[in-house]
């Protein structure tokens, strides 16, 4: 057969052919867009999303057994349908858990973690994949608490450190059986943050558990931090006070000195042992310049070298004056 090709009827058909040709190729091309960008269509589209620092749930009988060498948290890569990853994402209503260790037991074992709670349209994997841990029968063990503290090192001089005293005298130690009869000592370590310390010292310290070398030990303690008071003082010595006249006296008057009533006739002096070895007695020196008349002046306490503080810090005294033309008319009236 010959076809015509000037033939307008021809030409026609064929025009018609290729409009509706490139018709249909359109409108699938927009159909096809409008399926992908739906958003009621939305789970037609997969996507990805990596969740890190995710906590690991150890399924096990705490009460009984004590498992080491688990990571703290684990990372889960999702893969699936895009609405379930952004819903997945917003609640993280899905955990990391162990297998039950319980059907394990003790020993040591390689395990594989799992996810649960994820939805069944969600593929995952997790890292670490796989890990080794070991299960040990737990124990648990009462100790008292020691407190180190290097006196020389921190409090000023002439003060020493008292008992201490803690809000908690022992710790309640548990883990690994092999791990708790490895304990040597359960102490905390008093560190003053300043140095020459002369008030007492109160902090919250970290409870340690070390082994014969005085490594730390992987165990749980219970309370981790207790609170402990030294009680600083210094080194005190009592001796008696001695009175003594300072100053410019009248040569008109007599003066005579003597402690108050209801005053102290002895000084709480603290300070350096030798100093206070040496301190027989507490010099008051009373300035009795321009007195013309008995009267009671309240006398501060100078410290001695090596003498940090006294109890009291000040004395009153009593100057009692008398003027030496009335001892002449009595001999002359005699």
């Amino acid at each position: 057969m010959k076809w015509n090709l000037n033939n307008n009827w021809f030409t026609r058909i064929i025009a018609v052919f290729f409009a509706v040709l490139l018709f249909s190729y359109v409108y699938y091309e927009e159909e096809s867009r409008n399926l992908s960008t739906s958003p009621t269509d939305g789970a037609s589209i997969t996507g990805s999303e990596v969740i890190t620092n995710i906590p690991i749930d150890i399924v096990v009988d705490r009460d009984q057994y004590f498992v080491s060498g688990i990571p703290e948290t684990a990372t889960i890569l999702l893969e699936g349908p895009q609405a379930i990853l952004t819903q997945t994402l917003a609640t993280q209503n899905f955990n990391i858990v162990t297998p039950d260790l319980n059907e394990l037991g003790p020993g040591t074992h390689t395990v594989s973690l799992e996810a649960d709670g994820l939805s069944d349209q969600l593929d995952y994997s997790i890292s670490p994949s796989e890990f080794e841990l070991t299960i040990e029968e737990k124990k648990v063990e009462e100790h008292d608490i020691r407190v180190e503290f290097n006196e020389a090192a921190h409090l000023a001089d002439g003060y020493t450190a008292g008992t201490p005293v803690l809000s908690t005298e022992a710790v309640r130690v548990s883990g690994a059986e092999s791990t708790v009869d490895q304990i040597s000592d359960v102490m905390v370590v008093v560190v003053p943050e300043e140095s020459n310390v002369s008030e007492d010292i109160q902090m919250t310290l970290n409870v340690l558990v070390l082994d014969g070398t005085g490594d730390p030990l992987n165990v749980n303690i219970d309370p981790q931090q207790v609170d402990v008071r030294i009680p600083v003082e210094g080194t005190q010595r009592s001796v008696p006070i001695v009175l003594k006249k300072t100053g410019s006296a009248d040569e008109n008057y007599q003066y005579d000195l003597e402690i108050s009533q209801g005053q102290p006739e002895n000084v709480n002096a603290t300070g350096e042992t030798d100093a206070l070895e040496a301190l027989k007695n507490f010099p008051v020196e009373v300035d009795v310049s321009g007195i013309t008349e008995s009267t009671v002046r309240t006398v501060p306490l100078i410290l001695p070298e090596g003498i940090t503080e006294t109890d009291p810090e000040e004395l009153e005294v009593l100057i009692r004056v008398t003027p030496n033309d009335s001892e002449n008319t009595g001999d002359s009236a005699e």
